[in-house]
């Protein structure tokens, strides 16, 4: 009887990590295609109704972001780092995730950002996909 008690109470928390370490998955894609972009996968990853800002206040939509990263070249990530400091929370099949990102831009003013940024990512028939992204910039280092 307790053996299948301890199972009844693991159940929700495998269930928990299992939804972790899916968004932990998309996150990872998300910062690799922002580094490498490839246009068919970001369609995968960003919601149709993607809102997404920047920490200087621009507001891009999916196609936007698209364009920005592998149609027109115009944003070009040097690198992103998913920080260690990350919060998660999840609302049905939303997850709501912050976490601090630095990113190296490069381009005609190449600066390294330290961002706070929320992830607003929505499971379903495609899978996880990004809805929404608002980030605030904690550091700036030109050059």
């Amino acid at each position: 009887m307790k053996f299948l008690l301890l199972i009844l109470l693991a159940l929700p928390l495998a269930a928990a990590n299992k939804r972790e370490a899916e968004v932990d998955s998309v996150m990872a894609q998300l910062a690799d295609n922002m580094r490498k972009p490839d246009a068919a996968a970001l369609g995968k990853l960003l919601g149709d109704h993607l809102v997404y800002s920047h920490s200087n206040g621009r507001l891009e939509n999916k196609q936007d972001v698209i364009d920005a990263l592998a149609v027109k070249k115009t944003t070009v990530y040097g690198s992103v780092v998913l920080g260690k400091d990350r919060q998660i929370a999840f609302y049905d099949d939303t997850a709501v995730v912050r976490q601090e990102t630095t990113v190296k831009l490069l381009g005609a003013e190449p600066r390294t950002l330290t961002l706070s940024i929320l992830y607003v990512w929505s499971k379903g028939k495609k899978g996880w996909q990004l809805v929404a992204r608002q980030a605030t910039r904690l550091a700036e280092v030109k050059g």
